[in-house]
């Protein structure tokens, strides 16, 4: 039998993936290192901006680690911005995602923050697989010059498609937090 190597694109997902769940796994730790004092603090901080964002504020927050992405992959260094954008924003969501759970309890993990985030974290792992993919595709030439041209005009158009798609569907999970969310929520 034929030996199967690991393809380009499945050792980019890996390395995005760890990378992401490192951020988790250390947003979590620093977490449960905060003291009681430290927490309180925190949480009478944080209830300050609990208000109601809407649908716009929702896509703009979540729609600039996006497009950030997506803009490094333009970059002859964006491989390694993306890797710090994707593990910054597990620490973020490592670090929020047990906070929350500490002071607000499971139920409200489930009904707040998971709707969205089911659809958005692997978005963010899709968008900065395809954009470190973009930067390793700028790099290799191979073949005439003609067909090179070809090859980064098509390249680009699909980078240029893959945004307008992962805008799309990060406005199906802003819609999901605005909705859904609150849904569960009542039910909750």
């Amino acid at each position: 039998m034929k030996k199967r190597g690991i393809s380009r694109w499945q050792m980019v997902l890996v390395i995005v993936a760890v990378c992401f769940f490192v951020g988790v796994t250390a947003g979590a730790a620093s977490s449960a290192a905060l003291s009681p004092e430290q927490r309180t603090r925190l949480a009478g901080y944080v209830s300050g901006f609990s208000g109601d964002n809407g649908f716009l504020s929702s896509f703009i927050k979540h729609g600039k680690y996006i497009v950030c992405i997506w803009l490094c992959g333009f970059l002859n260094s964006g491989a390694a911005i993306i890797l710090i954008i994707v593990f910054g924003t597990g620490l973020f969501y490592g670090f929020s995602a047990s906070f929350s759970a500490s002071e607000r309890g499971m139920a409200y993990i489930i009904s707040g923050i998971l709707p969205q985030n089911v659809i958005l974290i692997p978005l963010y792992i899709f968008t900065a697989v395809w954009s470190l993919m973009f930067v390793l595709e700028k790099f290799t030439n191979n073949g005439p010059k003609s067909r090179i041209k070809r090859e980064r005009c098509k390249h680009l158009k699909e980078h240029v498609i893959i945004l307008a798609l992962c805008l799309a569907i990060n406005a199906a999970a802003c819609l999901s937090e605005e909705y859904i969310a609150g849904m569960i929520a009542n039910i909750l």
